[in-house]
């Protein structure tokens, strides 16, 4: 009786197996069109320099239209400008009620909370700005941004 040679077991993947399927991975990726990452480049900016009314009108603007990663990234620019714009207020109560003690009190405490607040948005402002132009996702923690759009 002959034997038959014994199989070879499972290759480990080489670097070019690896390089094919992270290709495959691409293929299979939801296509995003340029329309939707200029807008949600839009709201990131408007979020940035107007608050939350640039990405409010193109958040309701995509919700319409039936654009999941353009409602994405602009319902995360709107919760972030929102959510700063909440902080802001609440660092002027706090600004205005160490004024009834005193204005140094109040500017040495408040401002620079205010100044550490804002500077924080703006970075995560910026970090979904990237992501959307590269075509990811990308969810600030939930610290500092509030989920008050979905």
């Amino acid at each position: 009786m002959r034997r038959k040679p014994a199989r070879p077991g499972p290759a480990e993947p080489g670097p070019q197996a690896t390089s094919s399927q992270a290709e495959a991975r691409l293929d299979r990726a939801p296509h995003v069109r340029d329309t939707e990452v200029k807008l949600a480049t839009l709201g990131y900016l408007g979020a940035m320099i107007l608050g939350p009314v640039i990405p409010l009108i193109i958040y309701y603007a995509a919700r319409i239209r039936g654009r999941p990663f353009l409602h994405y990234h602009v319902a995360r620019a709107l919760n972030l400008s929102v959510t700063g714009l909440l902080y802001g207020l609440c660092c002027l109560i706090l600004g205005g009620l160490l004024v009834l003690d005193s204005l140094t009190v109040a500017l040495v405490v408040a401002a620079p909370i205010g100044l550490g607040v804002w500077l924080t948005v703006l970075s995560y402002l910026i970090r979904g700005l990237s992501a959307a132009n590269r075509g990811e996702r990308y969810e600030a923690p939930g610290w500092i941004c509030a989920q008050i759009a979905k």
